[in-house]
């Protein structure tokens, strides 16, 4: 207790702060339950190499000719093709569409 009769509240360590997301990823597997709604992980759905619609993005990086860069909480996706372009935004979705090369995950 400190000198007002009150308990100081503990801080805490590193470790203890990294426990909480592990505990609800625990959790969620242990319950079978979708992480992409529960963690709010992306959801990637590529069909072919033509069109992918990522679900649970939090904004556009970059976009230029060639590739786009797409923020999420698992880091960032870069999108690498021809012709590709932003077909369709939504608060939950985006679509790609063209020649997708490659698909990358950046930290």
């Amino acid at each position: 207790m400190n000198s007002a009769g009150r308990s100081k509240k503990k801080s805490k360590t590193p470790s203890e702060k990294n426990n909480k997301p592990k505990l609800r990823e625990k959790i969620t597997e242990m319950l079978e339950l979708p992480k992409e709604i529960v963690l709010n992980m992306p959801k990637l759905v590529m069909l072919g190499n033509g069109d992918v619609i990522i679900e649970n993005y939090k904004g556009i990086v970059e976009y230029a000719e060639g590739f786009i860069r797409v923020n999420t909480t698992a880091g960032i996706i870069k999108l690498t093709g021809t012709d590709i372009y932003i077909k369709e935004i939504t608060a939950e979705n985006i679509m790609v569409y063209g020649n997708i090369l490659s698909l990358e995950f950046l930290k």
